[in-house]
């Protein structure tokens, strides 16, 4: 569904105990409409295209080397962009940049990029969607967040698609890998839970600058897992194919640098629920790219679970916007719901 990365990418606003990344609606700032509509083709394409890339990079790449190389390298880049931006971290924000990004990075690329060898792109996509219910329910617990009758009808159709997702598990050729799909709905928490707890702690209030924090913590935690898991020691550089190759590269340039550069850049310019259509458009991309690119080929039972997900992130969304509109009924001390980004996508 990112994040966006990390930090930046939170789905609520403000993010990390810092200034909100989304300017109210009186400051959005004005932008040429090129700029947007090119904007909303990246995050709506290029995120969407994410799954299909981490699929096609695993297939001979190792997966938590894989992902410790595209999160150290894209961290890398946005560090050396965010260079003159002051205040600068201090040790105490580098330590929570190391506790979320376990949370954003480790458990969940490290689970996900294991699952894409066995589950069609469209498919961990459509399974990503969960994040929003999820966060709706886990910032009741730990935000002090009512669960909202919207809230908790999305949560329902959500956990539904689940259910339904799993049910459809048989021995037939093509049918879901059911630990598969069990591992990326554990990315899917793990994304969550670092979404909701990362407002309880401190980061510098550049966006670009927490997500690049993040980023190069969760991907020296993603090597250091790899070196830990012995992936480094099967590597072979002559089996790495050049569609793999090319996919890693599309994933740090595309998907992590210069999507996430749209996606802030929207921030400041857009209302946070119209930036937030990409969690409705983005799976339908990844199926079709899936199945255009890809060869992917979804049954019955995963499109019917792809659209209790999808009718839950819409029943949350809205009953998120029209509390927007009704500010008086929202004390001032909850952060009001933001938006989104796929946790594969970052």
């Amino acid at each position: 569904m990112s994040s966006a990365t990390a930090a930046a990418s939170t789905p609520t606003v403000p993010l990390s105990a810092a200034p909100a990344l989304v300017a109210p609606a009186g400051r959005l700032q004005p932008a040429p409409r090129w700029a947007l509509w090119s904007a909303f083709a990246v995050i709506y394409l290029v995120w969407g295209s994410t799954f299909l890339g981490i699929r096609v990079a695993v297939e001979t790449l190792p997966p938590l080397t894989m992902s410790g190389f595209r999160f150290l390298v894209a961290g890398g880049i946005l560090l050396l962009v965010t260079a003159r931006v002051r205040p600068r971290p201090s040790a105490r924000e580098w330590l929570n940049a190391v506790f979320i990004g376990s949370l954003f990075f480790l458990g969940n690329h490290g689970l996900i990029s294991n699952a894409a060898r066995y589950l069609p792109s469209s498919l961990v996509c459509l399974i990503i969607s969960t994040e929003v219910p999820i966060i709706a329910v886990l910032s009741s617990f730990f935000l002090g967040q009512p669960l909202t009758r919207a809230g908790l009808l999305g949560a329902a159709l959500g956990f539904g698609g689940v259910l339904v997702l799993f049910s459809g598990n048989g021995g037939a050729e093509g049918a879901t890998n059911l630990l598969a799909c069990l591992a990326v709905l554990g990315g899917s928490l793990c994304w969550a839970l670092g979404a909701v707890l990362s407002q309880k702690v401190r980061f510098p209030p550049d966006a670009v600058l927490r997500a690049a924090m993040q980023m190069v913590c969760g991907g020296a935690l993603l090597s250091g897992a790899s070196v830990l898991r012995g992936e480094w020691s099967g590597v072979a550089l002559s089996a790495f194919s050049h569609r793999s190759l090319f996919a890693l590269g599309y994933l740090i340039l595309f998907g992590s640098v210069l999507a996430f550069a749209c996606y802030s850049y929207l921030l400041k310019h857009v209302r946070t629920d119209a930036v937030a259509t990409h969690v409705f458009v983005n799976p339908l991309v990844a199926v079709a790219v899936g199945a255009w690119l890809g060869g992917e080929k979804l049954q019955p039972v995963h499109f019917l679970s792809g659209l209790l997900i999808l009718a839950s992130v819409s029943v949350i969304l809205l009953g998120q916007r029209q509390r927007k509109r009704a500010p008086a009924r929202v004390p001032a001390a909850v952060p009001s719901a933001g938006v989104p980004v796929p946790a594969a996508a970052e």
